[in-house]
């Protein structure tokens, strides 16, 4: 996908116009509120928002389509988003930024771990839960929520969990827009077509570079039209938690290799173990786990939903008209007629 650009070559405005993506980053609106108050919008959250909702309708419609209770897929859902924000930014913390880590341990180890010389207070960056957040660390998050939802439920994991993978890059390609419009995943400078011009990262003069983000959308859009015809195949419980992983974690691989290094970047560059990034080693974990799936789902015995988390179209109605009783049974009890206020007055 191209090398290393030299900056006297592609630095000019005229050849950036032709041949790259023009620089832009889509900045946050300000909301104006009562009192003085402005509330901000952030491009990215709003398209991650957009995502979770879109994936969990399309998964709670895939959920009928393969006989599961949505209320119980909604039920693991919960679980899986807590899980996976919570641990998305924890675990982006550790891998990403160590050093604001340690700090935040010996601000606990000398008891000022909520104090700050100037303002008084200080919010630990481990907590932050909108600083930023990994993918792979979402992954972990998710897998841990659902284990805890398994626990709790004693539901089959795998049968529930098949129609929230399927479903996931649907809601993943407006993450990846919203990583690409504010452009938070730099990589190194080329003269690849797709680069982005003027990249404006670390210290000028800007370069074009490779956006992953985008790269990931294009990855989206290339995976979402395969999902949606295999959703009419015949397919065994349990075939996407191996087909999705296994289709992302070598595109992820390779695309780290693109990444901007800390010898170019400084700290806005991923950190290196190894001579890999942790995106690297954990693309390599997920392919195992989607090995391990298929295995489980071809070698093992028929992953089978018990009767209470199935879903049948009388089961629905049934469960409508007990709702529509009890709204019926609540209307005149919340205000009453004017027939039954006058037989209450009292007569003088």
């Amino acid at each position: 996908m191209g090398g290393h650009a030299r900056p006297e070559r592609l630095g000019s405005a005229t050849v950036s116009v032709l041949l790259f993506i023009p620089w832009f980053r889509a900045e946050a609106w300000i909301v104006p509120l009562p009192f003085g108050i402005e509330l901000p919008i952030q491009p990215f959250g709003l398209l991650v928002a957009t995502g979770v909702m879109l994936g969990y309708k399309l998964g709670e419609r895939r959920a009928k389509q393969v006989g599961l209770d949505p209320l119980v897929y909604a039920d693991l859902v919960a679980h899986i988003l807590v899980g996976g924000f919570v641990a998305g930014h924890v675990l982006d913390a550790i891998a990403y930024h160590p050093e604001q880590v340690a700090d935040d341990f010996r601000q606990i180890t000398n008891g000022t771990f909520w104090k700050d010389a100037e303002d008084g207070i200080r919010f630990p960056y481990t907590l932050k839960l909108w600083a930023g957040l990994s993918s792979f660390g979402g992954f972990t998050g998710a897998a841990l929520g659902s284990i805890v939802w398994k626990l709790r439920r004693k539901v089959p994991l795998i049968a529930v969990n098949d129609v929230v993978i399927w479903a996931l890059p649907f809601g993943w390609l407006f993450g990846r827009i919203g990583c690409f419009v504010v452009h938070d995943h730099p990589g190194i400078v080329t003269d690849f077509p797709l680069a982005v011009a003027d990249y404006q990262v670390g210290y000028p003069p800007y370069q074009p570079r490779h956006d992953l983000g985008l790269y990931e959308v294009f990855w989206c859009l290339g995976m979402l039209p395969i999902l949606w015809w295999l959703q009419y195949k015949k397919l065994p419980r349990g075939f996407f938690l191996g087909f999705v992983p296994t289709m992302y974690a070598p595109v992820r691989f390779g695309f780290d290799f693109l990444r901007a290094s800390s010898e170019e970047l400084g700290d806005h560059a991923d950190p290196r173990y190894f001579g890999l990034t942790p995106g690297h080693y954990a693309s390599l974990s997920l392919l195992v786990v989607g090995l391990a799936f298929f295995w489980r789902v071809y070698k093992g015995p028929p992953i089978e939903l018990p009767e209470y988390a199935q879903w049948t179209p009388e089961k629905e109605a049934a469960r409508e008209a007990v709702l529509a009783k009890k709204d019926a049974k609540a209307k005149p009890t919340a205000g009453g007629s004017g027939s039954d206020k006058a037989r209450k007055k009292p007569r003088r």
